[in-house]
């Protein structure tokens, strides 16, 4: 657990090197050496498409350990019961998810809550009368939301959650497909829970430059990184489609194809729906808003050459 809090020492993991998740390519350019915790960690970008991802990726049972000891004190500073202050900012999160998707949260809606947490926006839900299902791999927060809120949760890992294929009106997931290794087979099992008419909402961290500086942009747990381009192209891969014409941020609805919450009724091949993700990637490697020495604690000197971003 200490290896994971002190500065400059490597995450106790070894990793793999693997593929891009969305587009199977093997190119990468490296963007950036290390998290904000001021510790090695390389994440690079496809350049085929501009998936970001952790590499070398730690395997499943490197990331299980983590998130089974360690993952709330190294993340959140937290322990095995969530703390005030972060049961109030969950809740006021939960309660802006909850207005942005007014339209849909109706009494009697079906809502699964995949990351819930600690529970605060399936209690929200389940007090607005939709019968809600919420699930997460952890059991310490759980076992407070199950207690503190009285939702409907179980423990599980997305991979082994027995749900019933198109039982759910309502799909959410905050903040959670950025932790996973295969987040494309993660959105098409949503896609497999969803019911035809349904829709789901997923919303992941931006990473577009913005004011963080590059120690605050990057972490362990997070191993996979999104623009709204590569998010909007997982979900098409996936078997989902925006509802509005394209993502313009990284948090969106979706519906499958062909329902009558989007006008799309087939998918593009992955190439046609990424557009010019890498133009994006690329240039936001020279811009020096996101990597540079201004943003971050070190001088990061960045050049393109022959293709790589050295730092």
């Amino acid at each position: 657990m200490l290896q994971n809090l002190l500065p400059f020492v490597p995450y106790p993991f070894v990793g793999s090197d693997e593929a891009c998740n969305l587009c199977g390519s093997g190119q990468k350019v490296l963007i950036c050496s290390t998290d904000r915790r001021l510790k090695p960690l390389k994440t690079v970008a496809c350049t085929d498409c501009g998936l970001m991802r952790t590499d070398p990726m730690p395997t499943e049972d490197e990331l299980n350990a983590y998130y089974s000891s360690g993952y709330r004190k190294d993340y959140q500073f937290a322990g095995s019961k969530p703390p005030r202050a972060h049961i109030a900012n969950s809740m006021r999160i939960a309660k802006s998810r909850m207005a942005e998707l007014e339209q849909w949260m109706k009494p009697d809606k079906k809502v699964l809550d995949i990351g819930c947490g600690s529970g605060e926006f399936a209690y929200l839900a389940q007090e607005s009368g939709c019968i809600v299902t919420a699930f997460d791999p952890g059991s310490d927060y759980l076992d407070f939301a199950k207690k503190e809120y009285g939702v409907d949760a179980f423990s599980s890992r997305w991979e082994d959650a027995d749900l019933e294929a198109g039982s759910f009106d309502i799909i959410t997931c905050f903040h959670v497909v950025e932790h996973l290794r295969k987040p494309v087979e993660a959105i098409a099992k949503m896609a497999e829970w969803l019911n035809d008419e349904g829709v789901v909402h997923i919303a992941v961290p931006d990473m577009r430059p913005n004011h963080k500086p590059s120690f605050d942009r990057f972490h362990f747990a997070h191993v996979h990184g999104f623009l709204s381009e590569t998010l909007e192209a997982a979900a098409l891969k996936a078997g989902l489609a925006p509802i509005q014409s394209h993502l313009t941020t990284t948090s969106g609805l979706f519906a499958k194809p062909g329902s009558s919450h989007t006008t799309l009724t087939d998918f593009p091949s992955v190439t046609q729906s990424e557009r010019d993700i890498w133009s994006i990637v690329i240039l936001m490697i020279p811009s020096r808003r996101l990597f540079s020495a201004a943003n971050g604690p070190f001088k990061q000197a960045i050049a393109l050459q022959d293709g790589d971003a050295i730092f």
